[in-house]
């Protein structure tokens, strides 16, 4: 018997009756007639047929629903899909009593992995995949050279993880790991390799390897494996965890390198402070993160180093990123108007003169208001265990420092355009154990106002080349004064934490002042000027085309400059920062700070970028520096190229070029070649030349290879 033309409404009824499933609605759709065999009790549908289970929807040329075994068939062009999961296969079956899909020889996608499976069966009331001798690609599945995860089984849980047996990790066709079980997650990479071949004088062919593998989830256990002709091999054990849970967030790392360095003394050469390197050399990184319920953050930092060159001559980029590493911890709590927090500083490398703080505990009570009062008071509390091994700079190695800040304020408004807030604040500061031994003690007093207004101009002008849509200006004037009638400068005190050379503008307010141990009489006014030019976005985020702020300090009271060997100038250096964004491919920054006095311009750092987004990236640079007074020698003055051209979507040139002009050199130029291999791989082939450097070479050749992370 042949049914044609049956409506979808009747086929479901139909379904349900022949099936007998009350538990799972089944939709149907198809563009050619139905057609039912009564004797083999079959339901056949063809063109395109569509049948819905749940959450699961099944595509093919030809499904049919067999009685008997209350099982439906699908082939040619399978396709299923739950949002979470898509397969395509040549056949599938679906077993309507156990609610279970299976599919030989079928290509999964799961998030942004790819799996080639022999065997696969999906729970479709469960969400749970199960498969066997199965080939995971992180990426198009292509056997040339990529990576990839072999598994004799598995299974996917709505956890968003893979649990397997018998795990091969390989590239291409090789096996590079072998684990009896892991668990692999799926919104990270499952293993990562990053590669570093060369050619130079100091360390001869090399190559560097940092590599790890996801062994459960949130967990990666690699290392470190370097060759090198002239120094022999580093090695060394890497971890990573990763952990996020409802209330948990959790990062760590841990890097370790060892090597018996087989240099001779000469090109070994001599640390920070002109002692031989030894041959036994190290290096130890540890970083850990963590945020937990929106009240506690952690955050620690340590590096070790046998040497103070070590890092640079076996990992220049690691070095170049931290020239002289801090070791440090610090946990915080954040409560509902105060933050409490534990911070240590430490210093495992004895070539490094820093201080440590051991520990620092501080609770800071943010601005509230006072009782039922307009007055917003705000407060800090710290005490602190300084100590330093260069007792010949501070005159003792260690001492006890108590921090106390009081203060008060009373914000005026005015219609959203004038707000004006005098300032009240007391410091007293507590030293046990100084150069002499005895304690010492001082109250530091500030007052002052601050006056910000608010100035808002809009216009209608539109300008599509440049995308924009109306434009609206937004002007801050800026008046703060404050007075410190007298500072802490006694010589009995140690300077652990005095002044330091800073090109930024000095923070003005009493509790912002880091120099707790030198802080000096003060009586100023800063004036200060923030412009913000926006036109409208396709987000609710306005688009900012250009600023411009300007900061002036005017100083009624002098002190005298310890870096400079001067006193302070009446009108200190003006600090101007200009951005200047009119189109998606052109950006313009500055930075400068000029003495207005004798219009000398004593810092200029600038940032061009023209770029092409499909095509090519144009990027200068300026960097000049001029110190004042003893150390005016120490000036910089030094611009910077980069240009890359993509000829093709997987391939890119590169030039960077440096050029010092003290020395009128090109102090680095690198070409570099840069492509995708088998969508796998990044590769990067650069010969760079250096002029002056200190261990670096003057001619080096190096290939960059990197996993790709999708």
């Amino acid at each position: 018997m042949l049914l044609g033309n049956v409506s979808k409404k009747f086929l479901t009824i139909l379904l349900l009756i022949v099936f007998n499933i009350v538990h799972c609605a089944i939709e149907i759709s198809s563009d050619k007639p139905v057609e039912y065999i009564a004797d083999k009790g079959e339901l056949v549908i063809e063109g395109n047929a569509r049948i819905e289970v749940g959450n699961f929807i099944i595509q093919a040329d030809e499904i049919v629903f067999q009685k008997e075994q209350a099982m439906a068939i699908a082939t040619g062009n399978v396709k299923i899909d739950n949002g979470k999961v898509y397969i395509v296969a040549d056949r599938i079956s679906y077993d309507t009593n156990s609610d279970l899909i299976h599919a030989n020889n079928s290509k999964v996608k799961v998030h942004n992995y790819y799996f080639h499976i022999e065997n696969i069966d999906l729970d479709t009331v469960n969400d749970v995949q199960t498969g066997t001798n199965t080939e995971i690609f992180h990426g198009p599945m292509d056997r040339t050279l990529t990576s990839s995860v072999f598994v004799k089984s598995f299974e996917i849980t709505n956890e968003q993880s893979i649990k397997a047996k018998g795990t091969k990790f390989k590239i291409g066709s090789a096996t590079i790991l072998y684990l009896p079980s892991a668990e692999i997650d799926l919104s990270s990479y499952p293993f990562y390799l990053e590669q570093n071949y060369g050619l130079n004088h100091s360390n001869g062919v090399y190559l560097q390897n940092n590599f790890y593998f996801g062994v459960s989830k949130g967990l990666k256990v690699g290392g470190l494996l370097d060759f090198y002709t002239k120094r022999g091999i580093l090695f060394g054990p890497a971890l990573k965890i990763d952990s996020e849970s409802e209330k948990n967030q959790m990062s760590s790392e841990v890097k370790l390198g060892f090597i018996q360095d087989r240099a001779n003394e000469e090109r070994k050469g001599f640390d920070i402070k002109n002692e031989p390197v030894p041959r036994n050399r190290y290096f130890l990184e540890f970083v850990h993160r963590q945020h937990y319920d929106d009240q506690i953050d952690i955050i620690a930092k340590s590096t070790t180093l046998s040497d103070s060159e070590v890092e640079r001559d076996f990992r220049k980029a690691w070095y170049d990123r931290n020239q002289q590493p801090e070791s440090f911890v610090e946990m915080s709590y954040r409560g509902q108007n105060y933050i409490a927090s534990v911070f240590g500083q430490f210093e495992p490398n004895t070539f490094y003169n820093t201080t440590q703080q051991m520990p620092e505990l501080q609770i800071a009570y943010l601005p509230t208001k006072l009782l039922d009062t307009k007055l917003i008071h705000n407060a800090h509390l710290g005490a602190v265990r300084l100590h330093n091994r260069n007792k010949d700079l501070y005159g003792v190695t260690g001492v006890s420092r108590a921090d106390i800040y009081y203060g008060i304020s009373l914000p005026l408004g005015y219609k959203n355009f004038l707000t004006t807030k005098p300032i009240f604040g007391t410091r007293t500061l507590i030293y046990d154990r100084n150069i002499d031994g005895k304690t010492y003690g001082k109250n530091i007093l500030q007052c002052g106002f601050d006056i910000d207004m608010k100035i808002t101009g809009r216009s209608d002008y539109a300008n599509e080349t440049f995308g924009i849509n109306g434009l609206k200006h937004v002007m801050n004037p800026i008046i703060q004064y404050r007075m410190i009638p007298s500072g802490n400068r006694s010589t009995k005190i140690p300077k652990f934490h005095g002044e330091c050379f800073s090109v930024e503008i000095p923070p003005i307010d009493l509790d912002d002042m880091r120099n707790v141990d030198d802080i000096q009489r003060q009586n100023m006014v800063r004036l200060g000027i923030k412009n913000g030019l926006y036109t409208q976005s396709g987000s609710y985020v306005p688009k900012q085309l250009m600023r411009m702020d300007v900061f002036q300090d005017i100083l009624f009271a002098r002190n005298y400059d310890n870096f400079k060997q001067a006193y302070q100038k009446k009108f200190p250096d003006t600090h101007l920062t200009v951005g200047i964004y009119p189109a998606s491919w052109f950006s313009f920054d500055i930075q400068s700070r000029i003495d207005l006095a004798k219009l000398h311009l004593h810092e200029l750092k600038t940032a061009t970028v023209i770029k092409d987004a499909d095509f090519w990236k144009l990027a200068f640079s300026t960097n000049y520096l001029k110190f004042d007074g003893a150390n005016s020698q120490k000036s910089t003055e030094q611009y910077g190229l980069f240009f890359t051209f993509n000829l093709s979507s997987q391939t890119s040139i590169s030039i960077e070029s440096q050029y010092n002009a003290r020395i009128h050199k090109f102090s680095q130029q690198r070409f570099s070649l840069s492509s995708t291999l088998w969508n796998s791989w990044l590769i990067n082939v650069g010969i760079t030349t250096r002029t002056h450097v200190k261990r670096e070479d003057h001619l080096q050749f190096d290939w960059h290879l990197k996993l790709l992370d999708f």
